[in-house]
Protein backbone atom coordinates (compact mmCIF):
# COMPACT_ATOMS: atom_id res chain seq x y z
CA UNK A 1 0.00 0.00 0.00
CA UNK A 2 1.48 3.32 -0.88
CA UNK A 3 1.46 5.12 2.82
CA UNK A 4 1.00 8.98 1.57
CA UNK A 5 -1.85 8.02 -1.10
CA UNK A 6 -3.20 5.97 2.17
CA UNK A 7 -3.13 9.03 4.22
CA UNK A 8 -4.66 11.25 1.64
CA UNK A 9 -7.95 8.76 1.42
CA UNK A 10 -8.05 9.20 5.38
CA UNK A 11 -7.87 12.66 5.02
CA UNK A 12 -10.84 13.52 2.51
CA UNK A 13 -12.77 10.74 3.55
CA UNK A 14 -12.55 12.87 7.46
CA UNK A 15 -12.98 16.30 5.51
CA UNK A 16 -16.90 14.28 3.87
CA UNK A 17 -17.49 13.00 7.51
CA UNK A 18 -17.50 16.88 9.09
CA UNK A 19 -18.67 18.61 6.24
CA UNK A 20 -21.56 16.01 5.45
CA UNK A 21 -22.59 16.35 9.53
CA UNK A 22 -22.66 19.94 8.99
CA UNK A 23 -24.48 20.11 6.09
CA UNK A 24 -27.10 18.33 7.69
CA UNK A 25 -27.34 20.11 10.59
CA UNK A 26 -27.16 23.45 8.59
CA UNK A 27 -30.01 21.77 6.06
CA UNK A 28 -32.30 20.98 9.18
CA UNK A 29 -32.04 24.19 10.67
CA UNK A 30 -32.94 26.02 7.19
CA UNK A 31 -35.66 23.71 7.02
CA UNK A 32 -37.25 24.67 10.37
CA UNK A 33 -36.57 28.19 9.84
CA UNK A 34 -38.29 28.12 6.46
CA UNK A 35 -40.93 26.25 8.23
CA UNK A 36 -41.15 28.80 10.83
CA UNK A 37 -41.64 31.68 7.85
CA UNK A 38 -44.35 29.97 5.93
CA UNK A 39 -46.50 28.45 8.82
CA UNK A 40 -45.66 30.46 12.38
CA UNK A 41 -44.83 34.42 11.54
CA UNK A 42 -48.18 34.82 8.94
CA UNK A 43 -50.37 33.28 11.92
CA UNK A 44 -48.88 35.83 14.14
CA UNK A 45 -49.22 38.60 11.67
CA UNK A 46 -53.19 37.52 11.23
CA UNK A 47 -53.22 37.83 15.25
CA UNK A 48 -51.40 40.99 14.95
CA UNK A 49 -54.18 42.21 12.74
CA UNK A 50 -56.86 41.27 15.01
CA UNK A 51 -55.45 43.26 17.54
CA UNK A 52 -55.06 46.30 15.64
CA UNK A 53 -58.52 46.18 14.87
CA UNK A 54 -59.67 45.90 18.10
CA UNK A 55 -57.32 49.18 19.11
CA UNK A 56 -59.31 50.79 16.64
CA UNK A 57 -62.20 49.54 18.86
CA UNK A 58 -61.06 51.04 21.99
CA UNK A 59 -58.18 54.07 21.35
CA UNK A 60 -58.31 54.60 25.17
CA UNK A 61 -56.63 50.82 25.53
CA UNK A 62 -52.97 51.70 26.92
CA UNK A 63 -52.23 47.91 27.74
CA UNK A 64 -53.58 46.94 24.17
CA UNK A 65 -50.69 50.01 22.44
CA UNK A 66 -48.34 48.27 24.01
CA UNK A 67 -49.07 45.02 23.95
CA UNK A 68 -49.38 45.70 20.08
CA UNK A 69 -46.05 47.89 19.92
CA UNK A 70 -44.29 45.04 21.33
CA UNK A 71 -45.65 41.77 19.46
CA UNK A 72 -45.17 44.26 15.85
CA UNK A 73 -41.51 44.69 16.91
CA UNK A 74 -40.78 41.21 17.60
CA UNK A 75 -42.52 39.88 15.09
CA UNK A 76 -40.66 41.97 12.94
CA UNK A 77 -37.16 41.41 14.70
CA UNK A 78 -38.50 37.45 13.81
CA UNK A 79 -38.65 38.14 10.26
CA UNK A 80 -35.51 40.21 9.59
CA UNK A 81 -33.73 36.87 11.65
CA UNK A 82 -35.27 34.52 9.84
CA UNK A 83 -34.55 36.33 5.84
CA UNK A 84 -30.87 36.94 7.71
CA UNK A 85 -30.56 33.62 8.82
CA UNK A 86 -31.84 32.03 4.99
CA UNK A 87 -29.46 33.90 3.30
CA UNK A 88 -26.38 33.43 5.58
CA UNK A 89 -26.96 29.45 6.11
CA UNK A 90 -27.44 29.03 2.41
CA UNK A 91 -24.15 30.52 1.69
CA UNK A 92 -22.94 28.34 4.81
CA UNK A 93 -24.63 25.20 2.98
CA UNK A 94 -23.45 25.80 -0.47
CA UNK A 95 -19.96 26.24 1.42
CA UNK A 96 -20.14 22.53 3.43
CA UNK A 97 -21.94 21.02 0.03
CA UNK A 98 -18.52 21.69 -1.90
CA UNK A 99 -16.17 21.15 0.72
CA UNK A 100 -17.68 18.05 0.81
CA UNK A 101 -18.20 16.88 -2.73
CA UNK A 102 -14.48 17.81 -2.99
CA UNK A 103 -13.57 15.41 -0.20
CA UNK A 104 -15.53 12.53 -2.01
CA UNK A 105 -13.81 13.01 -5.28
CA UNK A 106 -10.62 13.59 -3.49
CA UNK A 107 -11.16 10.46 -1.37
CA UNK A 108 -12.35 8.43 -4.83
CA UNK A 109 -9.10 9.15 -6.34
CA UNK A 110 -6.92 8.29 -3.87
CA UNK A 111 -8.65 5.09 -2.94
CA UNK A 112 -5.82 2.84 -1.37
CA UNK A 113 -5.06 -0.57 -3.89
CA UNK A 114 -4.42 -3.94 -1.75
CA UNK A 115 -1.70 -3.64 0.48
CA UNK A 116 1.69 -5.05 0.09
CA UNK A 117 2.86 -7.36 3.03
CA UNK A 118 5.62 -4.98 5.77
CA UNK A 119 7.07 -5.90 8.13
CA UNK A 120 5.09 -5.84 11.34
CA UNK A 121 6.96 -3.86 13.20
CA UNK A 122 6.92 -0.79 10.50
CA UNK A 123 3.42 -0.89 9.66
CA UNK A 124 2.45 -0.07 13.39
CA UNK A 125 4.62 2.82 13.32
CA UNK A 126 3.03 3.95 10.18
CA UNK A 127 -0.35 3.69 11.52
CA UNK A 128 0.37 5.34 14.81
CA UNK A 129 1.75 8.30 12.34
CA UNK A 130 -1.11 8.16 9.69
CA UNK A 131 -3.65 8.29 12.74
CA UNK A 132 -1.88 11.61 14.39
CA UNK A 133 -2.19 12.93 10.79
CA UNK A 134 -5.74 12.34 10.50
CA UNK A 135 -6.69 14.08 13.82
CA UNK A 136 -4.95 17.11 13.04
CA UNK A 137 -6.52 17.53 9.99
CA UNK A 138 -10.03 16.54 11.47
CA UNK A 139 -9.35 18.60 14.24
CA UNK A 140 -8.36 21.66 11.87
CA UNK A 141 -11.42 21.13 9.45
CA UNK A 142 -13.88 21.65 13.02
CA UNK A 143 -12.15 24.76 13.69
CA UNK A 144 -12.66 25.95 9.91
CA UNK A 145 -16.30 25.40 10.06
CA UNK A 146 -16.62 26.63 13.63
CA UNK A 147 -15.04 29.82 12.66
CA UNK A 148 -17.34 30.41 9.92
CA UNK A 149 -20.10 29.71 11.87
CA UNK A 150 -18.69 32.24 14.32
CA UNK A 151 -18.23 35.00 11.93
CA UNK A 152 -21.84 34.05 10.36
CA UNK A 153 -23.13 34.94 14.31
CA UNK A 154 -20.93 37.44 14.74
CA UNK A 155 -22.00 39.41 11.77
CA UNK A 156 -25.55 39.61 12.31
CA UNK A 157 -27.32 43.15 11.96
CA UNK A 158 -28.27 44.96 15.10
CA UNK A 159 -31.00 46.62 13.79
CA UNK A 160 -34.83 45.66 12.54
CA UNK A 161 -36.44 47.18 9.25
CA UNK A 162 -39.68 49.69 10.10
CA UNK A 163 -42.65 48.36 8.94
CA UNK A 164 -42.32 50.91 6.22
CA UNK A 165 -38.75 49.55 5.13
CA UNK A 166 -37.34 52.90 4.71
CA UNK A 167 -35.06 53.51 8.25
CA UNK A 168 -33.81 51.18 10.63
CA UNK A 169 -35.76 50.44 13.56
CA UNK A 170 -33.14 51.14 17.06
CA UNK A 171 -33.41 48.87 19.42
CA UNK A 172 -33.80 51.75 21.39
CA UNK A 173 -36.42 54.49 22.49
CA UNK A 174 -36.31 57.62 20.57
CA UNK A 175 -36.52 60.41 22.08
CA UNK A 176 -39.54 61.21 20.54
CA UNK A 177 -41.15 58.51 22.52
CA UNK A 178 -39.65 59.29 25.67
CA UNK A 179 -41.30 63.13 25.14
CA UNK A 180 -44.62 61.26 25.05
CA UNK A 181 -44.37 59.74 28.40
CA UNK A 182 -43.25 60.60 31.81
CA UNK A 183 -39.99 58.62 32.27
CA UNK A 184 -37.74 61.00 34.10
CA UNK A 185 -37.20 63.60 37.26
CA UNK A 186 -40.03 65.97 36.39
CA UNK A 187 -40.97 64.52 33.37
CA UNK A 188 -38.96 64.90 29.85
CA UNK A 189 -36.19 67.01 29.52
CA UNK A 190 -36.63 67.53 33.51
CA UNK A 191 -38.69 70.69 32.51
CA UNK A 192 -41.41 70.07 35.26
CA UNK A 193 -43.93 70.99 32.14
CA UNK A 194 -46.85 68.72 31.40
CA UNK A 195 -47.71 68.18 27.82
CA UNK A 196 -50.78 65.91 28.47
CA UNK A 197 -54.26 67.10 28.70
CA UNK A 198 -57.32 66.71 30.93
CA UNK A 199 -55.14 66.83 33.90
CA UNK A 200 -57.48 66.58 37.29
CA UNK A 201 -58.02 69.65 39.24
CA UNK A 202 -60.19 68.38 41.71
CA UNK A 203 -59.44 65.66 44.27
CA UNK A 204 -59.49 64.96 48.39
CA UNK A 205 -57.66 62.27 50.24
CA UNK A 206 -59.46 62.28 53.22
CA UNK A 207 -62.38 62.03 51.17
CA UNK A 208 -61.41 59.70 48.71
CA UNK A 209 -62.82 62.29 46.08
CA UNK A 210 -61.33 61.29 42.54
CA UNK A 211 -58.60 59.16 43.88
CA UNK A 212 -58.34 55.99 41.76
CA UNK A 213 -56.38 54.36 44.22
CA UNK A 214 -53.81 54.08 47.04
CA UNK A 215 -51.38 52.12 47.88
CA UNK A 216 -48.72 51.61 50.48
CA UNK A 217 -45.00 51.38 49.14
CA UNK A 218 -43.11 48.69 51.02
CA UNK A 219 -39.82 50.79 51.69
CA UNK A 220 -39.21 54.35 52.27
CA UNK A 221 -37.51 57.17 49.78
CA UNK A 222 -37.80 60.61 48.40
CA UNK A 223 -37.75 59.78 45.05
CA UNK A 224 -40.58 60.66 42.44
CA UNK A 225 -42.68 58.18 40.36
CA UNK A 226 -42.02 57.42 36.60
CA UNK A 227 -44.84 56.43 34.59
CA UNK A 228 -44.30 54.78 31.05
CA UNK A 229 -48.18 53.43 29.60
CA UNK A 230 -49.66 51.12 32.24
CA UNK A 231 -46.50 50.82 34.82
CA UNK A 232 -45.41 53.04 37.34
CA UNK A 233 -42.00 53.06 38.78
CA UNK A 234 -40.15 54.04 42.17
CA UNK A 235 -37.53 53.14 44.74
CA UNK A 236 -37.13 52.79 48.36
CA UNK A 237 -34.37 51.91 50.55
CA UNK A 238 -32.92 51.58 53.93
CA UNK A 239 -29.35 51.21 55.05
CA UNK A 240 -30.04 46.85 54.68
CA UNK A 241 -32.48 47.12 51.52
CA UNK A 242 -32.81 49.00 48.62
CA UNK A 243 -35.52 47.84 46.02
CA UNK A 244 -37.37 48.75 43.11
CA UNK A 245 -41.09 49.04 43.01
CA UNK A 246 -43.51 48.26 39.72
CA UNK A 247 -46.73 49.21 40.36
CA UNK A 248 -49.95 49.10 37.71
CA UNK A 249 -51.13 52.13 36.84
CA UNK A 250 -54.47 51.47 36.51
CA UNK A 251 -55.09 49.72 39.29
CA UNK A 252 -52.08 49.92 41.75
CA UNK A 253 -51.30 46.76 42.04
CA UNK A 254 -47.68 45.87 42.92
CA UNK A 255 -46.78 44.03 39.61
CA UNK A 256 -43.41 43.17 40.86
CA UNK A 257 -40.16 44.37 43.15
CA UNK A 258 -36.69 44.06 42.53
CA UNK A 259 -33.89 43.78 44.74
CA UNK A 260 -30.37 45.82 43.95
CA UNK A 261 -27.48 44.30 45.92
CA UNK A 262 -25.90 46.16 48.48
CA UNK A 263 -21.88 45.49 48.84
CA UNK A 264 -20.50 44.44 52.43
CA UNK A 265 -17.55 47.27 52.12
CA UNK A 266 -15.78 49.19 55.31
CA UNK A 267 -16.97 52.62 53.07
CA UNK A 268 -20.47 51.71 53.20
CA UNK A 269 -20.51 51.50 57.18
CA UNK A 270 -19.06 54.69 57.53
CA UNK A 271 -21.49 56.35 54.82
CA UNK A 272 -23.71 59.55 56.69
CA UNK A 273 -26.84 59.66 54.80
CA UNK A 274 -29.61 62.41 56.08
CA UNK A 275 -32.35 61.78 57.64
CA UNK A 276 -33.77 64.42 55.16
CA UNK A 277 -32.32 62.67 51.93
CA UNK A 278 -32.66 58.91 52.34
CA UNK A 279 -31.25 56.28 50.70
CA UNK A 280 -33.54 56.73 47.92
CA UNK A 281 -33.58 59.80 47.42
CA UNK A 282 -32.75 59.50 43.39
CA UNK A 283 -35.79 59.15 40.97
CA UNK A 284 -35.51 56.44 38.46
CA UNK A 285 -35.42 56.55 34.42
CA UNK A 286 -37.64 54.63 32.05
CA UNK A 287 -37.64 54.14 28.33
CA UNK A 288 -40.59 51.52 28.84
CA UNK A 289 -38.63 48.57 28.02
CA UNK A 290 -36.12 48.65 31.22
CA UNK A 291 -36.54 50.80 34.54
CA UNK A 292 -33.15 51.79 36.12
CA UNK A 293 -32.55 52.82 39.62
CA UNK A 294 -29.25 54.38 41.48
CA UNK A 295 -29.60 54.37 45.35
CA UNK A 296 -27.43 56.36 48.16
CA UNK A 297 -24.53 54.09 48.24
CA UNK A 298 -23.71 54.46 44.33
CA UNK A 299 -25.57 51.10 43.66
CA UNK A 300 -27.44 50.76 40.07
CA UNK A 301 -29.84 48.27 38.87
CA UNK A 302 -31.39 47.84 35.76
CA UNK A 303 -34.45 45.79 35.17
CA UNK A 304 -37.15 44.95 32.01
CA UNK A 305 -40.16 46.01 32.68
CA UNK A 306 -41.40 42.35 33.08
CA UNK A 307 -39.03 42.47 36.95
CA UNK A 308 -35.76 40.83 35.48
CA UNK A 309 -32.76 41.84 36.63
CA UNK A 310 -30.37 42.92 33.46
CA UNK A 311 -27.32 44.36 35.15
CA UNK A 312 -25.87 45.65 38.67
CA UNK A 313 -23.12 48.34 38.88
CA UNK A 314 -21.70 49.88 41.92
CA UNK A 315 -20.19 53.00 41.32
CA UNK A 316 -18.10 53.12 44.82
CA UNK A 317 -19.82 55.09 48.05
CA UNK A 318 -20.23 58.71 47.40
CA UNK A 319 -18.54 61.22 49.13
CA UNK A 320 -20.95 63.04 49.82
CA UNK A 321 -22.17 65.82 52.40
CA UNK A 322 -25.55 65.16 52.57
CA UNK A 323 -25.92 61.83 50.89
CA UNK A 324 -26.46 60.98 46.73
CA UNK A 325 -29.40 62.21 45.70
CA UNK A 326 -29.03 62.82 41.78
CA UNK A 327 -31.65 61.50 39.50
CA UNK A 328 -30.81 59.86 36.51
CA UNK A 329 -31.66 60.47 32.74
CA UNK A 330 -31.61 58.68 29.31
CA UNK A 331 -30.59 59.37 25.99
CA UNK A 332 -31.43 57.13 22.98
CA UNK A 333 -29.51 53.82 24.35
CA UNK A 334 -27.74 54.94 27.20
CA UNK A 335 -28.86 55.78 30.98
CA UNK A 336 -26.94 59.13 32.03
CA UNK A 337 -25.26 59.61 35.65
CA UNK A 338 -24.09 62.76 36.84
CA UNK A 339 -21.56 61.74 39.89
CA UNK A 340 -20.32 64.87 41.26
CA UNK A 341 -18.77 63.71 44.65
CA UNK A 342 -15.51 65.10 46.90
CA UNK A 343 -15.47 68.04 48.43
CA UNK A 344 -12.70 70.02 46.53
CA UNK A 345 -13.73 72.54 43.83
CA UNK A 346 -11.12 71.78 41.01
CA UNK A 347 -10.43 68.09 41.51
CA UNK A 348 -11.31 66.21 38.38
CA UNK A 349 -10.32 62.82 40.02
CA UNK A 350 -13.26 62.17 41.37
CA UNK A 351 -17.16 64.06 39.56
CA UNK A 352 -17.77 62.52 36.52
CA UNK A 353 -20.40 61.83 34.39
CA UNK A 354 -20.86 58.22 33.06
CA UNK A 355 -23.34 57.18 30.07
CA UNK A 356 -24.06 53.46 30.46
CA UNK A 357 -25.77 51.12 27.67
CA UNK A 358 -29.47 50.64 29.02
CA UNK A 359 -28.64 46.51 28.16
CA UNK A 360 -25.99 45.76 29.63
CA UNK A 361 -24.58 48.66 31.78
CA UNK A 362 -21.56 48.97 29.49
CA UNK A 363 -19.65 52.21 30.41
CA UNK A 364 -19.67 54.14 27.11
CA UNK A 365 -18.70 57.55 28.39
CA UNK A 366 -17.10 58.88 31.81
CA UNK A 367 -16.05 62.52 31.13
CA UNK A 368 -14.76 64.02 34.51
CA UNK A 369 -15.89 66.86 35.98
CA UNK A 370 -13.79 69.59 37.77
CA UNK A 371 -16.79 69.87 40.86
CA UNK A 372 -17.32 69.03 44.00
CA UNK A 373 -20.30 67.19 45.01
CA UNK A 374 -23.81 68.16 44.57
CA UNK A 375 -27.31 67.29 44.52
CA UNK A 376 -28.69 68.50 40.97
CA UNK A 377 -29.75 65.81 38.03
CA UNK A 378 -28.39 65.92 34.91
CA UNK A 379 -31.39 66.67 31.81
CA UNK A 380 -31.25 65.94 28.09
CA UNK A 381 -33.13 68.78 26.64
CA UNK A 382 -33.11 69.68 22.71
CA UNK A 383 -32.07 72.93 21.60
CA UNK A 384 -32.31 74.31 18.74
CA UNK A 385 -32.69 70.29 16.79
CA UNK A 386 -29.63 69.32 19.22
CA UNK A 387 -29.54 67.47 22.51
CA UNK A 388 -27.52 68.43 24.97
CA UNK A 389 -26.91 67.22 28.76
CA UNK A 390 -27.26 70.26 30.82
CA UNK A 391 -25.45 69.71 34.46
CA UNK A 392 -25.15 72.37 37.10
CA UNK A 393 -22.52 72.13 40.21
CA UNK A 394 -20.53 74.56 42.12
CA UNK A 395 -18.97 76.80 40.37
CA UNK A 396 -20.54 75.85 36.92
CA UNK A 397 -23.38 75.70 34.38
CA UNK A 398 -22.31 73.22 32.16
CA UNK A 399 -23.54 71.22 28.80
CA UNK A 400 -22.28 68.24 26.94
CA UNK A 401 -22.61 65.33 23.70
CA UNK A 402 -24.75 63.19 25.23
CA UNK A 403 -23.15 60.59 22.63
CA UNK A 404 -19.93 61.20 22.84
CA UNK A 405 -19.72 63.19 26.76
CA UNK A 406 -17.16 65.60 25.40
CA UNK A 407 -18.01 68.98 27.08
CA UNK A 408 -19.66 71.86 24.50
CA UNK A 409 -19.39 74.55 26.83
CA UNK A 410 -19.64 76.17 30.31
CA UNK A 411 -20.08 79.04 32.60
CA UNK A 412 -18.65 79.95 35.58
CA UNK A 413 -21.83 81.83 37.72
CA UNK A 414 -23.08 79.70 40.24
CA UNK A 415 -21.75 78.56 43.79
CA UNK A 416 -22.73 76.49 47.47
CA UNK A 417 -24.44 73.46 47.72
CA UNK A 418 -26.66 73.42 44.42
CA UNK A 419 -29.49 70.97 43.98
CA UNK A 420 -32.20 72.72 41.77
CA UNK A 421 -31.76 71.26 37.88
CA UNK A 422 -31.23 74.13 35.18
CA UNK A 423 -34.28 74.48 32.70
CA UNK A 424 -35.08 75.90 29.59
CA UNK A 425 -37.27 78.73 28.78
CA UNK A 426 -37.52 80.29 25.22
CA UNK A 427 -34.18 78.76 24.36
CA UNK A 428 -32.74 80.21 27.16
CA UNK A 429 -30.57 78.02 30.06
CA UNK A 430 -31.65 79.09 33.04
CA UNK A 431 -29.69 77.84 36.20
CA UNK A 432 -30.12 78.88 40.43
CA UNK A 433 -27.46 79.67 43.02
CA UNK A 434 -28.72 78.50 46.03
CA UNK A 435 -30.31 81.39 48.13
CA UNK A 436 -28.67 83.75 46.26
CA UNK A 437 -29.77 84.14 42.79
CA UNK A 438 -31.06 83.23 39.05
CA UNK A 439 -29.00 83.14 36.41
CA UNK A 440 -29.68 83.30 32.84
CA UNK A 441 -27.25 82.23 29.66
CA UNK A 442 -27.89 82.35 25.99
CA UNK A 443 -27.10 78.95 24.01
CA UNK A 444 -26.85 80.31 20.76
CA UNK A 445 -23.42 79.40 19.03
CA UNK A 446 -22.19 78.93 22.76
CA UNK A 447 -18.61 77.07 22.83
CA UNK A 448 -15.85 76.47 25.20
CA UNK A 449 -15.89 78.93 28.32
CA UNK A 450 -18.95 81.44 27.85
CA UNK A 451 -19.09 82.83 31.43
CA UNK A 452 -17.87 86.50 29.57
CA UNK A 453 -19.76 85.88 26.41
CA UNK A 454 -23.34 83.98 26.96
CA UNK A 455 -24.60 85.37 30.72
CA UNK A 456 -27.71 87.04 29.64
CA UNK A 457 -28.56 88.45 33.40
CA UNK A 458 -28.48 87.85 36.78
CA UNK A 459 -31.07 88.07 39.55
CA UNK A 460 -29.89 87.82 42.88
CA UNK A 461 -33.13 87.58 45.34
CA UNK A 462 -34.47 84.73 47.66
CA UNK A 463 -33.89 81.19 45.67
CA UNK A 464 -34.45 77.67 46.48
CA UNK A 465 -32.22 75.60 47.62
CA UNK A 466 -34.39 72.51 46.92
CA UNK A 467 -37.10 73.46 44.38
CA UNK A 468 -36.24 73.55 40.74
CA UNK A 469 -37.55 75.91 38.85
CA UNK A 470 -40.38 76.20 35.50
CA UNK A 471 -40.55 78.59 32.82
CA UNK A 472 -42.90 79.02 29.72
CA UNK A 473 -42.06 81.62 27.20
CA UNK A 474 -42.30 84.62 29.10
CA UNK A 475 -41.95 83.77 33.03
CA UNK A 476 -39.94 81.77 35.19
CA UNK A 477 -41.01 80.92 38.58
CA UNK A 478 -39.14 79.76 41.59
CA UNK A 479 -40.19 78.12 44.95
CA UNK A 480 -38.68 78.18 48.06
CA UNK A 481 -38.66 75.41 50.61
CA UNK A 482 -40.20 78.48 53.15
CA UNK A 483 -42.98 78.89 50.45
CA UNK A 484 -41.69 82.22 48.39
CA UNK A 485 -42.98 82.23 44.98
CA UNK A 486 -41.01 84.09 42.73
CA UNK A 487 -42.13 85.33 38.78
CA UNK A 488 -39.26 86.76 36.99
CA UNK A 489 -39.17 87.90 32.92
CA UNK A 490 -37.34 85.79 31.19
CA UNK A 491 -36.42 88.51 28.45
CA UNK A 492 -34.86 90.96 31.30
CA UNK A 493 -34.71 88.98 34.38
CA UNK A 494 -37.28 91.64 36.44
CA UNK A 495 -39.16 90.66 38.77
CA UNK A 496 -42.45 90.40 37.80
CA UNK A 497 -44.19 88.97 41.95
CA UNK A 498 -43.04 87.23 44.86
CA UNK A 499 -45.70 85.66 46.77
CA UNK A 500 -45.30 84.02 50.41
CA UNK A 501 -47.47 80.98 50.61
CA UNK A 502 -47.87 79.76 54.53
CA UNK A 503 -46.42 76.40 54.00
CA UNK A 504 -43.55 74.53 52.95
CA UNK A 505 -42.14 73.13 49.53
CA UNK A 506 -39.62 70.28 48.84
CA UNK A 507 -41.58 68.92 45.55
CA UNK A 508 -40.95 71.40 42.58
CA UNK A 509 -43.37 73.43 40.52
CA UNK A 510 -45.46 71.58 37.44
CA UNK A 511 -46.56 73.75 34.63
CA UNK A 512 -50.06 72.27 33.16
CA UNK A 513 -50.67 74.44 30.28
CA UNK A 514 -51.83 77.93 31.86
CA UNK A 515 -51.69 76.59 35.03
CA UNK A 516 -49.05 75.96 37.62
CA UNK A 517 -49.78 72.93 40.12
CA UNK A 518 -47.75 73.50 43.80
CA UNK A 519 -47.82 70.31 46.50
CA UNK A 520 -46.86 71.47 49.49
CA UNK A 521 -45.23 69.19 52.43
CA UNK A 522 -48.66 68.62 54.06
CA UNK A 523 -50.28 67.15 50.75
CA UNK A 524 -51.88 70.32 49.60
CA UNK A 525 -52.13 71.01 46.16
CA UNK A 526 -52.32 74.83 44.97
CA UNK A 527 -53.23 75.33 41.58
CA UNK A 528 -52.76 78.83 40.29
CA UNK A 529 -52.40 80.76 37.20
CA UNK A 530 -49.44 81.22 35.06
CA UNK A 531 -49.46 84.89 34.68
CA UNK A 532 -47.62 87.87 35.49
CA UNK A 533 -50.05 87.97 38.92
CA UNK A 534 -50.44 85.69 41.76
CA UNK A 535 -53.43 83.94 41.48
CA UNK A 536 -54.87 81.13 43.44
CA UNK A 537 -57.56 78.63 41.24
CA UNK A 538 -58.05 76.07 44.33
CA UNK A 539 -56.66 74.28 46.42
CA UNK A 540 -56.89 70.28 47.26
CA UNK A 541 -55.50 68.45 49.98
CA UNK A 542 -54.27 64.76 49.94
CA UNK A 543 -54.24 64.33 54.08
CA UNK A 544 -50.62 62.91 53.97
CA UNK A 545 -46.89 64.29 53.84
CA UNK A 546 -45.51 64.78 50.37
CA UNK A 547 -41.70 65.29 49.15
CA UNK A 548 -41.44 64.20 45.86
CA UNK A 549 -43.02 65.96 42.90
CA UNK A 550 -45.28 63.99 41.24
CA UNK A 551 -45.62 62.63 38.03
CA UNK A 552 -48.50 62.67 34.85
CA UNK A 553 -50.43 61.11 32.21
CA UNK A 554 -53.05 61.76 30.12
CA UNK A 555 -56.05 62.36 32.94
CA UNK A 556 -53.47 61.06 35.90
CA UNK A 557 -51.80 62.61 38.60
CA UNK A 558 -48.97 60.52 40.55
CA UNK A 559 -48.41 61.34 43.93
CA UNK A 560 -45.88 59.62 46.41
CA UNK A 561 -46.38 60.55 49.64
CA UNK A 562 -44.57 59.62 52.71
CA UNK A 563 -46.15 56.41 53.18
CA UNK A 564 -48.54 55.57 50.10
CA UNK A 565 -48.72 55.75 45.93
CA UNK A 566 -51.70 57.99 45.18
CA UNK A 567 -52.98 57.47 41.63
CA UNK A 568 -55.72 61.09 41.09
CA UNK A 569 -57.48 60.85 38.39
CA UNK A 570 -61.94 60.69 37.68
CA UNK A 571 -63.07 56.79 37.05
CA UNK A 572 -64.04 56.23 33.49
Amino acid sequence: MDNHNYTRYQTAIGLAIVAGIFSIIIAGLLAVNVYSMKVSVPARSAELEKMKEQAKANPADVTLAELILETDTQLRRDQFAGLYFVRRGTILLVITVVLLTGSIIWAVSHRPKLPQPQPQGDLKSEQIQQAHRIRRVFSVTVILLSGLALFWVLNAPRTLPVSNGDQPLSLYTSMEQMENQWPTFRGPGGLGVCRFKNIPDTWDGQAGKNILWKTAVPLPGHNSPVVWGNRVYLTGGTEEKQRVFCFEADSGRLLWSGDVSIPLTPAREDMDVMEDTGYAACTAVTDGKRVCAIFAGGDMGCFTNDGKLLWEKHLGVPESAYGYAASLTAFEDRVIVQWDVGYDEGDESKSKLIALNWQTGNILFQTHRPVPNSWSSPTVVDIEGQYQILTTASPFVMAYDPTTGAERYRAECIEGDVAALPIIGNTTLLAIEPYNKLVAIDTNNASGDITPTHILWENESEMPDICSPVANEHYVWTLTTQGLLGCYSIADGSEVYAHGIDNSFQASPTLIGDQIYLLAEDGMMSIISAGPEYNEIKQNPLGEKCYASPAFQDGRIYIRAKENLYAIGTAE
